[in-house]
């Protein structure tokens, strides 16, 4: 399969435009809109960035807009796997001279993994991420989504009593809020997400897969589905989840450490490199000692400070922080000094571990 056969037809939106039109149009596109100001790009808007968006609906489109990294024709398949890893993006937009001329979606360039042979080795269960972002049935829409911001899947497994039950995406929750409010579960007198329950948007026809299934297996799962992931199920229980994101890794190779940021108010955006730049000088001091696979953070702008929350995958288990500061470098070093001592207790601990290990005696025992 070659690129320029993948490629589809990009939708645009105007930086000025509300972001209700934004909600109301991604439920038509499913990938995602790609966002101009006077004719250039400026990034994508997809169902995760809307669900993790703590704005207005009334704000513009702009405001929540992701600067995702654009292809073009002559792009590798291996790079190509490298930006889709860097961000959960459901597609990439593809440039020719400065100009937008179409989208990748994810679902797409899986396919060109598959056929270049690039999933021919290794398991489910080699790959998957656990534990399983996961939400009780009996638990409201205004929790699920406040798991889900710090969730990069955009997927919530909905258990009852331990048992697989149900799924809960980032896509119902965009679909959900396009809806006119009479149309909604509870009537327009009880529109808020916390008196909603979970059961009434949840999906119980969920994708799932063995953990001995093969990558390949996976991903021709993901795109039969149409889907980003897949819950990865043993005895009627969920016990990891694999995504596109973990098989574009397994392309990539284990060097490549993605980092999300959302949240940042326009005004904010132009310090989104210098950040990036602190974030990711702190993951390579990181991976001398742990296995980083994913960091995730998430600003937001309050009256006279700002908020910092964030998880670190490492070694497929999750660390999460929280931090405040006055401004933007105050909020973001407290983060990262409050993930430092975190990771510095837990190599303590290991240290510790280690030392009182029982040795293993030479001795024969009969």
């Amino acid at each position: 399969m070659e690129l320029f056969d993948s490629i589809e037809e990009a939708f645009t939106v105007d930086y000025e435009e509300p972001l209700t039109k934004a909600i109301s149009e991604l439920p038509r596109h499913k990938t995602c809109l790609v966002v101009l100001k006077n004719k250039k790009y400026v990034g994508i808007v997809d169902d995760w960035t809307i669900t993790s968006s703590a704005v207005e609906h009334t704000s513009k489109v702009g405001s929540i807009a992701i600067c995702a990294p654009t292809i073009t024709r002559n792009t590798s398949v291996l790079n190509i796997c490298r930006l889709f890893f860097s961000g959960p993006y459901r597609a990439l937009p593809v440039i020719e001279e400065d100009k937008i001329i179409g989208i990748l979606p994810r679902n797409e360039a899986l396919k060109l993994i598959v056929d270049e042979g690039l999933l021919e080795k290794g398991k489910v269960e080699e790959l998957m991420f656990k534990p399983v972002p996961r939400i009780d049935l009996k638990s409201h829409l205004g929790r699920a989504k406040s798991k889900m911001r710090g969730n990069q899947y955009g997927k919530l497994a909905v258990v009852d009593e331990g048992k697989l039950v149900g799924v809960l995406t980032a896509y119902d929750f965009a679909a959900f809020l396009s809806k006119p409010r009479d149309k909604l579960p509870l009537g327009r007198s009880k529109t808020r997400l916390e008196n909603i329950p979970v059961s009434s948007l949840m999906r119980e026809d969920v994708h799932t897969i063995k953990p001995d299934a093969s990558l390949k297996e996976s991903a021709m799962e993901m795109i039969k589905n149409d889907v980003a992931a897949l819950i990865v199920e043993s005895g009627q229980k969920p016990v990891g989840i694999i995504s596109a994101r973990n098989l574009f890794k397994g392309v990539a190779g284990p060097d490549e450490t993605a980092l999300d940021i959302s949240g940042l108010a326009e005004g904010d955006r132009m310090f989104v490199e210098d950040i990036r730049e602190e974030c990711m000088n702190f993951l390579s001091k990181l991976k001398k000692s742990f296995d980083v696979e994913h960091m995730y953070l998430h600003f937001k702008k309050h009256r006279k400070k700002y908020s910092v929350h964030g998880k670190l995958n490492a070694g497929r288990v999750s660390y999460s922080a929280s931090s405040f500061g006055w401004d933007l470098r105050s909020a973001l070093k407290s983060f990262l000094d409050e993930m430092d001592a975190i990771f510095r207790e837990e190599k303590d601990a290991r240290t510790h571990m280690k030392k009182n290990r029982p040795q293993k005696s030479e001795r024969w025992i009969e």
